[in-house]
This record gives C-alpha cells, sequence and structure tokens, in this order.
C-alpha cells in the first residue's frame, strides 16, 4: 500500500514539475544555435520543424516594442508573442523573405516584464536566421 502512494506521488509531482513552463518545445533540427540573454534572443538553424520558444525579460522603462530581425530560405515560420499561456500570433515568415523592423506591441503587454516569443514552423524550414530584443 505505502508502494502504491508513493508511486501516485511521485507520478502527481512529475506532472507538476512538467506542466510548469506554460510553453513547450518540441522541434528536430539541424545545426541548431540558439541564444537568450535578458532581453535578447537569436536562433539560427540549418534545418527546422516544430516549435521553440524564449523567454524575454525587459527593465521596468520598456517602451514596449520588439525589435525583429528574420530571414529564411525554404518553408514557412510564424512568430508569437506568449504571456500567460496565450499566444498571439505576431507575423508570418516565408521562404525567401526577410524582416528588419521594430514592433509596437498591444497596450495589454504595458505591465509585462516577461514576455516569451514562440517560434513555430509549418513544417520543414531550411536556413533560417531570427533575432529578437525586447525592449
Amino acid at each position: 500500500m505505502k508502494k502504491v502512494g508513493f508511486v501516485l506521488l511521485l507520478v502527481l509531482a512529475i506532472a507538476l514539475l512538467c506542466s510548469c513552463g506554460g510553453y513547450v518545445k518540441n522541434y528536430s533540427a539541424t545545426i541548431l544555435i540558439t541564444s537568450c540573454q535578458g532581453d535578447d534572443a537569436s536562433m539560427e538553424f540549418d534545418t527546422f520543424k516544430g516549435t521553440y520558444n524564449f523567454k524575454l525579460k525587459g527593465d521596468s522603462a520598456a517602451k514596449h516594442t520588439l525589435d525583429l530581425e528574420a530571414s529564411l530560405a525554404e518553408g514557412e515560420m510564424n512568430v508569437y508573442i506568449g504571456v500567460d499561456g496565450e499566444k498571439v500570433l505576431l507575423r508570418t515568415v516565408k521562404g525567401g523573405e526577410s524582416y528588419d523592423e521594430t514592433i509596437t506591441l498591444n497596450d495589454k503587454y504595458d505591465n509585462e516584464k516577461t514576455i516569451y516569443i514562440i517560434l513555430e514552423s509549418t513544417g520543414k524550414c531550411v536556413d533560417g536566421d531570427f533575432e529578437f530584443e525586447y525592449n
């Protein structure tokens, strides 16, 4: 009886620990290079399929803008902003396109010091380079 109780408690603890991040990374990639420090994040890859996210922290005097530099040779990548488990599409980058822009975030993000950037491919993507800065 004690063993069954211990196993149930262990399963519950694992389930709680796994559900804490809010956003899940699930991907297959070759030559994937990522970086995320404070308010900057980047991802460069040869091939990518799946979902990847970054946690960006802004300072208290944030202007609530997101600098985005993105390029993709083939495929299609959706870029989302996530807060409190909700994600909103910011941009879709298609093969052959590149962006270098500053996106002003909606008023609902004004009090958010931490946001998530979620990259979600539609099928296989080739030769991608994505950089973000949360201001």
